[in-house]
């Protein structure tokens, strides 16, 4: 990964640009800005206006710079050519996911302003983590050995042909998590989060498990 492509500089000026309409609605919008949601899609928690302007802006570019020069700092750094593509993916898949949450929290915030009551994000956030994971699920198994990205555990890192056969399954299992969520969205507020969760659950769970007993088979 050797210096800056136009894809990098084009992901950079998104970002950037995603300052602008915060800044441009900021007399428009209200003192306090809801910035978390419960499960039933109601605003549990406000942030000042400025928080809500410039939050989900800021973490976007942290991010940005994290995912560009933290794998320069990895001993595996060489592996990351090898996994470009799929990297480029997952940085701009996460991006566009910031920006879709932080546009979500402005409109919300405006619809407040006019008196109108806060946007009820129940589906339209858990459809975007599920799209999200399906997303991320698909290039999963390209991932090379790495210290940065993908499925990191004792046994993953410390051996290569785990790392590459818990991934090709544990993609599996992100896709599959993805599509519970969706198919979720379709149920009360409630039960959704705890199909979207237990889904979660169980792909934690499956893939820890799996990598430790396939370390232990590969290493005896």
């Amino acid at each position: 990964m050797k210096g800056l492509k136009k894809s990098d500089y084009l992901l950079l000026l998104l970002i950037l640009v995603s300052f602008v309409p915060g800044l441009l609605l900021y007399e428009q919008l209200p003192v306090q800005m809801p910035t978390h949601w419960n499960v039933n899609g109601q605003v549990d928690q406000y942030s000042s206006k400025a928080v809500g302007v410039l939050l989900f802006p800021g973490i976007n570019l942290v991010m940005y710079f994290l995912f560009l020069f933290l794998p320069q700092l990895d001993p595996k750094r060489k592996n990351y050519d090898l996994f470009s593509g799929s990297y480029k993916v997952i940085r701009w898949t996460i991006h566009l996911f910031l920006l879709i949450l932080y546009f979500i929290t402005l409109y919300s915030a405006l619809r407040l302003a006019r008196g109108e009551g806060s946007l009820d994000i129940s589906m339209l956030v858990p459809a975007a983590i599920s799209i999200l994971f399906i997303i991320i699920g698909n290039y999963m198994g390209r991932f090379r050995h790495n210290y940065f990205i993908g499925i990191r555990n004792p046994w993953t890192l410390a051996n290569e042909q785990v790392w590459q056969k818990t991934h090709r399954l544990g993609g599996k299992l992100f896709v599959l998590a993805g599509v519970l969520g969706l198919v979720g969205i379709f149920f009360n507020p409630m039960l959704r989060f705890v199909i979207f969760l237990s889904g979660l659950g169980a792909l934690l769970v499956i893939v820890t498990v799996y990598s430790y007993l396939l370390f232990r088979k590969v290493t005896q």
